[in-house]
């Protein structure tokens, strides 16, 4: 049984319909965010790849095992120390990742704690984006021919909040130098003074003799001493 709604009531109610449909819509906020393809060389891309052949998960399984045996297994995630070059490997049209022959392995390890120990705790975490490759795969990617990649003895990384700029190489020459000759630190910072802009924050780690080298892969072309 409904009550009858007195007219007082039905004048209010009717008040605050018109009332809620008078106030003004605020729409969502919304944030531009560019499209970005699919990353050919993320993690899901490599979970894809390693299932994909045959021996694949078995050989990165044993490779895990001895970057643990040797202090290395925790400084970058493993899986990264496979990447080819993604963007460019897909031009050459080569597979974006390969676990590399197990006589190599012990070449990365110099490189590795050089990550951990210097360059961490002067820029931060890094992400791995190059490192070991073919003949082929360095000579499509427009590597130099003795590049430190083919022996498994060097990273390319970039930083992972993806630092760039005069800043970013200021601290990885101050780095360079403050670790010194001992080291055995070779520093690619590939950052021209003259065209900052071009600067994509991507720079090189091994550990097989204390250089450094610029954008045109030489020491003339080193931004360091600029910064000194």
């Amino acid at each position: 049984m409904f009550r009858r709604v007195g007219p007082a009531i039905l004048i209010l109610l009717c008040a605050i319909a018109i009332g809620v449909a008078l106030v003004p819509r605020v729409a969502p906020e919304f944030v531009d965010q560019p499209f970005k393809p699919a990353d050919p060389d993320g993690e899901a891309a490599f979970e894809r790849w390693l299932v994909a052949g045959p021996d694949r998960a078995s050989e990165f399984q044993k490779f895990e095992t001895y970057l643990r045996s040797v202090g290395v297994g925790d400084v970058v995630p493993a899986w990264q120390l496979t990447r080819i070059d993604g963007y460019h490997a897909a031009e050459c049209v080569l597979d974006p990742f390969a676990v590399p022959p197990d006589d190599l392995w012990p070449n990365i390890v110099p490189a590795l704690r050089l990550v951990r120990d210097e360059v961490i705790p002067t820029v931060g975490e890094v992400e791995v984006r190059s490192s070991y490759r073919t003949p082929e795969g360095n000579s499509c990617l427009r590597g130099v021919s003795r590049s430190r990649h083919l022996t498994f003895s060097a990273l390319d990384l970039v930083t992972a909040d993806r630092q760039r700029g005069e800043q970013l190489y200021r601290k990885l020459c101050a780095m360079h130098a403050q670790a010194g000759s001992r080291s055995r630190m070779g520093l690619g910072a590939y950052f021209d003074p003259q065209r900052p802009k071009l600067g994509t924050g991507r720079f090189h780690i091994d550990g097989t003799g204390y250089r450094s080298w610029g954008h045109s892969y030489s020491a003339a072309s080193s931004p360091c001493p600029n910064f000194s």
